[in-house]
C-alpha cells in the first residue's frame, strides 16, 4: 500500500501510548529509545517527534544534545518505502538527512542504500547494557559472589525488608524515595528534570504501561524503581533511586525488579560516559552492549 505523501510528525501524546507500544513489541524492540514512556518522558530533552503511518514508526530528534536526527523507520515491512519517505521530509522541510539511535545493522543497510552519503560516528557511553534477566534475579556463580554478600548483609540486618509492585498505594512512597534521592544530591538542571519526569511517570504510569515497585526496610520506604517492557525481549529500567542513607538497598531493587519483570533481557540504558556509572553498570555482567550508531553528511 503506498505511503501518504506528508509526514505528520509531532510530540508523543498519551493517546500514542498503545499503538506506538504495540508496534515495537512486534518488531521486537530491546533498545531503550524504543519505549514509549522515554519517547513521551525525555521530550523536553530531545524534542522528540514521531509519527505512525503505513505500518511504520518514524522518529526525528532534535534536542540540545548529541542526540539529532532521524531514527530508522521501525515496522515489520519493507523499510524501503519509508526510508524514500524520510527523504521526501527532509527535502520538503529544509532538514539534513541525518540518522541517529541506529543498530550496527540498520547503520549497515543505510551505507547501502546511500553510498558514500555519510560518515559513521559511534560514542561508548550511549551504549545500552543489556543483562539476561535470570542473571540479575538469581546473581549465579562466582561472577555474582560480592552482590550476594551485599544482598545477605542488607537482609540480615533488616530481615522485615518487603519489597511491593508499584499500585495506588505505593507511588506516593516511591515518589517519597524520589524526593529523598534529590534532596540529598546536588540539584543540578539534569537531576531536577530527571525528578520532574519520575513525576510524571508516576503520575501517568498506567497510560503509558509503567511496572515498578518499593522497597520497605522497618517498614520504611528506602528504594524505588520504574519500569516498561519493549517488547518479549527485553524490559527497560527507566528510573532506580534509594534514599541517600539507604544506597545498601540498590542490589535489593535491582534484584526484586529483575523477578517480577516477564522478559529475556533487561535494559539497564547507558553510562553516558560516567566513570563511577560505568564501573556500576560493568559490576553486573551484561550480556551484550547495544551501541548506538549516527550517520551524518560528509
Amino acid at each position: 500500500m503506498p505511503l501518504p505523501t506528508e509526514l505528520p510528525l509531532a510530540a508523543p501524546r498519551l493517546e500514542d501510548a498503545a499503538a506506538v507500544s504495540s508496534l515495537v513489541s512486534a518488531c521486537g524492540g530491546m533498545g531503550n529509545d524504543l519505549s514509549f514512556a522515554n519517547m513521551y518522558l525525555l521530550q523536553g530533552k530531545y524534542n522528540t517527534q514521531i509519527a505512525l503511518q503505513g505500518g511504520f514508526l518514524y522518529r526525528r530528534y532534535s534536542g540540545n544534545t548529541r542526540l539529532n536526527g532521524y531514527a530508522y523507520p521501525l515496522g515489520t515491512g519493507d523499510a524501503a518505502p519509508a526510508l524514500a519517505r524520510l527523504e521526501q521530509h527532509a527535502a520538503a522541510t529544509g532538514t539534513p538527512l541525518q540518522f541517529c539511535l541506529l543498530t550496527q545493522e540498520q547503520s549497515a543497510n543505510l551505507q547501502q542504500r546511500y553510498p558514500g552519503r555519510f560518515r559513521e560516528t559511534v560514542n561508548r557511553g550511549d551504549a545500552d547494557y543489556l543483562y539476561l534477566r535470570t542473571d540479575l534475579a538469581e546473581l549465579p556463580g562466582t561472577a555474582y559472589h560480592k552482590k550476594r554478600n551485599h544482598l545477605a548483609r542488607f537482609t540480615r540486618l533488616h530481615p522485615d525488608w518487603e519489597f511491593r509492585p508499584l499500585a495506588a498505594a505505593t507511588v506516593p512512597h516511591a515518589l517519597l524515595v524520589a524526593e529523598q534521592w534529590l534532596a540529598g544530591s546536588e540539584k543540578t538542571p539534569a537531576l531536577v528534570h530527571e525528578y520532574r519526569a519520575i513525576c510524571h511517570a508516576l503520575q501517568y504510569r498506567q497510560l503509558l504501561g509503567l511496572t515498578g515497585g518499593v522497597a520497605y526496610a522497618g517498614g520504611c520506604p528506602v528504594a524505588m524503581a520504574v519500569a516498561s517492557v519493549v517488547s518479549p525481549a527485553a524490559a527497560d529500567i527507566h528510573y532506580e533511586k534509594c534514599a541517600p542513607e539507604w544506597r545498601d538497598a540498590y542490589p535489593l531493587i535491582n534484584r526484586e525488579m529483575a523477578r517480577m519483570l516477564p522478559c529475556t533481557y533487561i535494559n539497564r540504558e547507558e553510562d553516558l560516559d560516567i566513570p563511577g556509572l560505568r564501573k556500576a553498570k560493568e559490576s553486573y555482567h551484561p550480556a551484550l552492549l547495544l551501541h548506538k550508531f549516527s550517520l551524518l553528511p560528509c
